[in-house]
């Protein structure tokens, strides 16, 4: 898996340089802005319960890799509930009936980030190596790293405004986001590194980690793009809609 883990690494370095990790790491902006594109972010860390306990995870696990596995969903189909929270924190339970909220979760603005979870379903679901979807989790869990820290540096700086914990995109969450799957076992990083592959299963890891990182790097770039589109105490309004009702004023 030295390869596997050589070209996820290169991966990672990319996705550090994509807008909206450059965003996030503006101090010239408002904290809660460079936040403002987490209620697009919905649909994935919402269906992230769901890819881990139906796709991942297996039982009776048939080998130490699928053991690893399981214990590392069951750990992450768990951090939705911490999703919920901050979205309560940052004040996105304002008042929004139920279709105007399924208009946006299903709506164009989010439909990079639906392809995103779609696609990683349809990567995985009839998978049967458990290799295969190692290097896909080993994917996800490096991509995460990356976004989940820029976040937490930026709930820092919200907490010193607000006075709030921020459980999902703070600095605890990130403290659980190794960029590895999470594991009892002293070196995980060490264990997933000397796992051999053979020829095929190299270069179908290698197709299916491109494709990974591709479409989180576009739902990145839709996320960048909603939060230059919506101020962060009106999510769901464009800021081009305010300035029409401001001119108005």
């Amino acid at each position: 898996m030295k390869e596997i883990l050589a070209l996820i690494e290169k991966k990672k370095q990319d996705i550090a340089q994509t807008q909206l990790i450059q965003f996030m790491q503006d101090k010239s902006i408002d904290p809660r802005q460079r936040l403002a594109w987490t209620p697009a972010f919905a649909p994935f860390a919402m269906m992230f319960k769901d890819f881990n306990r139906i796709v991942l995870y297996k039982e009776p696990a048939d080998s130490k890799i699928q053991e690893m596995m399981n214990q590392h969903s069951r750990e992450d189909a768990q951090h939705w509930s911490w999703f919920l929270k901050d979205m309560q924190l940052m004040g996105y339970d304002s008042p929004i009936n139920y279709t105007d909220a399924l208009k946006f979760l299903w709506g164009e603005e989010t439909i990079k980030v639906r392809q995103m979870a779609y696609n990683l379903f349809g990567i995985c679901t009839l998978e049967e190596d458990v290799l295969i979807k190692l290097a896909v989790a080993e994917s996800v869990e490096a991509i995460g790293n990356v976004g989940l820290f820029e976040a937490s540096q930026v709930a820092k700086e919200l907490t010193e405004i607000t006075k709030q914990h921020y459980p999902y995109f703070g600095p605890s969450h990130i403290v659980k986001e190794t960029g590895h799957i999470q594991a009892d076992m002293d070196s995980v990083e060490n264990f997933i590194e000397n796992i051999q592959l053979t020829e095929a299963q190299k270069e179908k890891a290698f197709t299916l980690i491109e494709k990974v990182f591709a479409d989180f790097a576009d739902s990145m770039n839709e996320m960048f793009t909603f939060a230059h589109k919506h101020a962060y105490d009106r999510p769901f309004t464009t800021m081009s809609s305010i300035d029409k009702s401001v001119a108005q004023i």
